[in-house]
């Protein structure tokens, strides 16, 4: 989170110092960025909402053909209870069951395909490609010839799940994409419910008829085409995709429809039930054309944008230049005259009536008037006012000040205002300290009062976001110590660590008496020292600025009072507990106490 912060106060602080004409030109890229952005944006919804619409219409038209396809589904169902029902074919099994050979059995034969062949006409079910009923080795089929064409083993296997099911409808789909769908049952006596097997019905199904028909009577295109599957394995192929693209666009399909590759064609894929039979179907249609389209409207769009931002470009940076050429000139005149060149610089003998123009108008005039005042008024009005501020400053009663904080203070109290009282009797008591003609023989107790004073009214400023400790024996709260110290170097802390970072700042002063030394150290988070930070102030390699001046007086003024050995060190440590950098200013003199 800091460093986000951080990255935005330096993004902040190059735009803001960018010029004016280059924040204009961002300002408009990234207007033309927006609307570039929102093009695409309103692209893609329009793609999204045709892909729904299509979606919708699809799975409208196959909903009907699925619950067609479910009804035909459904009337092979009846079909099967009729003919197990049908009293011939009951009656003739169980007769070619008796007999072995022979020209009766023959005629049983010749009534079942009669009973058979009349079913398959009744009922007129264009997906029902042929019925057999198979006793031992005795074949009754309405197409006998496409029956034996499938393969025995595939009969047998047939007859085996029929025998298996002990009379129970059986739909076999596995082979739907080469034999057809079939539908088996085992035929048993119903006279007076012996359930006597008496043969295996089987029912081939043409999945090609039982789809395409339901399709094509609810579907308002002309291309779409139909998967069936049972669940990953496919039954019917109506595309031109090849098995092997079928199954894998079942699997890449994850959703109720999407936009799938299948080869070099771009297909629209729909996914849905058939109802009862738990079986899924996936419709497709073209969409390498709509494709095609939205390809060449996105690559036109993008053509026309980048066309747009150069001509954008090409006169926005041309009208902002011609425009900040003469800001340019009025900023040189600016810049010269703030330079002390009074003379103003030729300007335009006649001044467009813009708004350019009436700045240049407007500065020319303001310069004759600043070089009027300066020539007959300004030197002299410094001269009076320095007189006036000096007449002053000798009768300034300090005690004038003491009775003014008093009465603030006698103020905050009376309105039950803690921290204007806090404040007051603190800079009361610095005030006292600072205009105070006796500096000698000044303690480390009189130092931390004025640091209390100090600290008690930046507090009331800062709040939490301050944190300070001190950490001073009482036993050395008698060493002498030159006046105004510690307070310029807690001050320096407070403005590098405080007031340059919103984070708390941790201020602590310690201490300690070491081998006839009084070291005290003042420690801050939030900033550092440069590396040799004082001796760069003593050869003026880094220049002060406010503060620096301070920390150099105290060093200096040390030197001075006690000699070269003494002064103050400016070194960085890193903290125990939050291994962050923290600044420490070390001041070392003798401890010398009071008798």
């Amino acid at each position: 989170m800091n460093r986000l912060k951080t990255r935005s106060k330096v993004l902040d602080k190059l735009f803001n110092d960018l010029s004016l004409k280059y924040k204009i030109l961002i300002v408009i890229f990234s207007g033309f960025f927006i609307l570039f952005l929102s093009g695409l944006a309103t692209m893609a919804f329009t793609s999204r909402s045709y892909e729904k619409r299509l979606y919708q219409s699809i799975a409208a038209s196959m909903t009907y053909a699925a619950s067609d396809i479910s009804s035909q589904l459904q009337s092979v169902d009846s079909i099967i209870d009729s003919i197990l029902a049908n009293q011939v074919i009951q009656t003739n099994l169980e007769e070619m069951k008796e007999l072995e050979q022979g020209s009766q059995r023959q005629i049983y034969n010749t009534r079942i395909y009669n009973e058979l062949s009349g079913y398959l006409f009744a009922f007129q079910n264009d997906s029902i490609s042929y019925m057999s009923i198979i006793q031992d080795q005795e074949i009754i089929s309405t197409s006998l010839s496409s029956f034996m064409e499938v393969p025995y083993q595939l009969r047998s296997s047939l007859i085996a799940r029929a025998q298996s099911r002990e009379g129970a409808t059986t739909v076999v789909p596995d082979f739907g994409s080469q034999y057809g769908i079939f539908i088996v049952k085992e035929l048993r006596k119903i006279d007076k419910l012996s359930l006597e097997p008496l043969g295996v019905l089987i029912i081939s199904l043409n999945p090609a008829a039982l789809t395409e028909t339901a399709v094509s009577s609810h579907s308002d295109y002309d291309d779409m085409s139909c998967l069936l599957f049972d669940g990953d394995a496919l039954i019917y192929n109506g595309s031109t995709l090849s098995d092997r693209q079928a199954v894998e666009l079942s699997k890449d399909l994850s959703g109720d429809y999407g936009i799938e590759k299948a080869g070099k064609e771009t297909l629209f894929a729909v996914r849905g039930k058939i109802p009862l039979y738990d079986w899924d179907y996936i419709s497709t249609v073209s969409y390498s054309s709509v494709y095609k389209t939205v390809t060449l409207s996105g690559r036109l769009f993008l053509l026309i944008m980048v066309a747009a931002l150069a001509v954008v470009s090409y006169l926005a940076v041309k009208v902002i230049l011609a425009i900040f050429y003469r800001f340019d000139r009025l900023m040189e005149n600016m810049k010269s005259f703030g330079e002390g060149n009074y003379q103003v610089p030729e300007a335009p003998r006649k001044y467009q009536e813009d708004e350019i123009g009436l700045l240049y108008k407007n500065f020319d005039s303001m310069v004759e008037k600043i070089q009027t005042l300066i020539q007959e008024n300004y030197v002299n009005e410094i001269l009076k006012k320095e007189a006036q501020l000096k007449a002053m400053e000798s009768q300034m009663d300090p005690h004038f000040l003491y009775n003014t904080l008093e009465s603030i203070n006698w103020r905050a109290k009376m309105i039950k205002s803690e921290e204007i009282s806090q404040i007051t009797t603190a800079l009361g008591s610095l005030l006292r300290f600072s205009l105070g003609k006796n500096s000698e023989d000044f303690t480390l107790d009189q130092e931390m009062q004025i640091v209390n004073n100090y600290i008690t009214i930046q507090k009331i400023r800062y709040q939490r976001r301050l944190d300070f400790s001190a950490d001073v024996p009482s036993d050395l709260l008698g060493v002498f110590i030159p006046k105004f110290t510690i307070q310029p170097l807690l001050e320096n802390a407070i403005r590098y660590g405080l007031e340059e970072s919103s984070e708390t700042c941790y201020i602590s002063i310690v201490c300690r008496e070491v081998l006839g030394l009084l070291i005290i150290r003042i420690t801050n988070t939030g900033s550092s020292f440069e590396e040799n930070c004082m001796e760069k102030l003593q050869s003026g390699e880094i220049q002060p600025h406010g503060f620096g001046i301070g920390i150099l007086n105290i060093h200096r003024r040390l030197q001075l009072t006690y000699g070269e050995p003494y002064g103050l060190l400016l070194y960085n440590i890193e903290d125990e507990e939050t291994y962050e950098e923290c600044a420490v200013a070390e001041i070392r003199i003798p401890c010398k106490k009071k008798e």
